[in-house]
């Protein structure tokens, strides 16, 4: 026991007095400067301070939480800053940020401060100078891609859509558009059954209001004139928007289909062959697999499921599984499963384009549920589906697909 004392008093001694002098330094260099939020630098240390403004309201955890992980962000930017990258200019069209950050290896951080000091609470980590690592050699556009093409789920909206327009991927910027919208407004463009007397009566209070809000979706979704009103009289920031809030009509007209045409989201004119089995794939066509389903739709379907997975573990009957999967559709069409298994079956059927429509049904369902396992997923429904409909791609983008799978 007296040798595990003295064993702990070598190391925590030396460790306690180091971190005394970090901090000793760190004092020094700041000069008393508690109000602001930025990065100091000495021969031998990296000093990034967090200052949040003391309130009655402030919680003290939080505010360590928070300042945690902006000390160590505006450290990271501070690096970015501070480093010339050659081609920046380029690669910043790629939506460069979180791929470069990474790139950035710290081996050793301590946090030096964090309390409460005169209307202040502080927030500070040390960063050894010699512990610091940024690998600039391998930051070059294959690379960018192969990292955004696992991660752009993680990019900010504004590097996602560089990224993917970059790519031309346009269809895949208007899902995740829609699912950031869907957060504010009701898109649901895929009904059950309504009480048609009430729905009558909501329209009829809508009808007679002077200005239209997105709002009243929520009181009778996939009501065209609430979206067409809404567009005719607001300016959406920009075509993806638009076309997000055009989606929610998109079962009842062609104008969504015809504006996706328009604006080349999708670059391919292919026949209606999904039509008359269900009210599911008429919509399917006409939506162009944006859809989002009114949750009441679906009922439960654990046997036709259970069969479904024999079925399609079996790999036997193509066209039983996929009529069997079309009837289950029917009846829960938000069951992510279902989906994934309709696209696998259509390109086996040689089927690209419908599969890839499908694929945008799975991707949606996975945005609306947050879940990052049924993501990646879909993407691979996705970009099975592209990379076989023999379109001349070129090698960035043939590089994102093959990355994904």
């Amino acid at each position: 026991m007296k040798f595990f004392y003295v064993f702990f008093a070598l190391i925590f001694i030396p460790f306690a007095c180091s971190a005394e002098n970090v901090l000793s330094q760190f004092k020094k260099i700041r000069n008393n400067n508690f109000e602001v939020t930025k990065v100091f630098e000495t021969k031998d240390f990296y000093f990034s301070q967090v200052s949040y403004d003391w309130k009655k309201s402030s919680n003290r955890k939080i505010l360590s939480r928070k300042g945690t992980l902006k000390s160590i962000n505006i450290f990271k930017k501070y690096i970015l800053e501070t480093n010339k990258i050659p081609n920046i200019n380029t690669f910043k069209k790629w939506g460069v940020r979180l791929f470069i950050k990474s790139k950035i290896k710290i081996t050793e951080s301590r946090k030096i401060e964090d309390k409460r000091y005169k209307g202040k609470y502080l927030v500070v980590f040390s960063f050894p100078k010699k512990n610091i690592r940024f690998k600039i050699d391998n930051i070059n556009i294959e690379n960018i891609i192969s990292f955004n093409a696992k991660n752009h789920a993680k990019l900010s909206k504004n590097e996602r859509n560089k990224f993917l327009e970059k790519l031309n991927f346009k269809d895949l910027i208007l899902l995740w558009n829609i699912y950031e919208l869907e957060k504010k407004y009701n898109l649901t463009n895929v009904l059950g059954k309504v009480n048609p007397i009430q729905y009558q009566k909501k329209v009829m209070e809508i009808i007679k209001l002077d200005k239209t809000n997105l709002n009243l979706l929520d009181k009778t979704p996939a009501f065209s004139y609430v979206i067409d009103n809404y567009i005719k009289n607001n300016k959406p920031s920009n075509v993806y928007d638009y076309l997000a809030i055009l989606s929610g009509k998109c079962a009842h007209d062609d104008d969504f289909k015809n504006n996706l045409l328009n604006n080349n989201i999708d670059d391919y004119q292919e026949k209606k062959i999904l039509m008359g089995k269900s009210i599911i794939l008429d919509t399917l066509f006409n939506c162009k697999g944006f859809m989002r389903f009114e949750e009441d739709l679906n009922i439960s379907i654990s046997k036709e499921i259970s069969k479904i997975d024999k079925m399609f573990s079996e790999g036997k009957d193509l066209d039983g599984l996929i009529l069997l999967i079309e009837k289950a559709l029917s009846k829960s069409p938000s069951t992510f499963k279902l989906w994934n298994y309709y696209s696998a079956c259509l390109r086996a059927k040689n089927k690209f384009q419908e599969a890839l429509i499908v694929s945008r049904v799975e991707l949606s369902i996975a945005l609306q549920h947050n879940d990052k396992n049924r993501y990646n997923k879909a993407l691979k429904s996705y970009s099975k589906s592209r990379i076989n409909m023999l379109i001349d791609y070129n090698k960035e983008q043939k590089q994102f697909l093959n990355t994904i799978l």
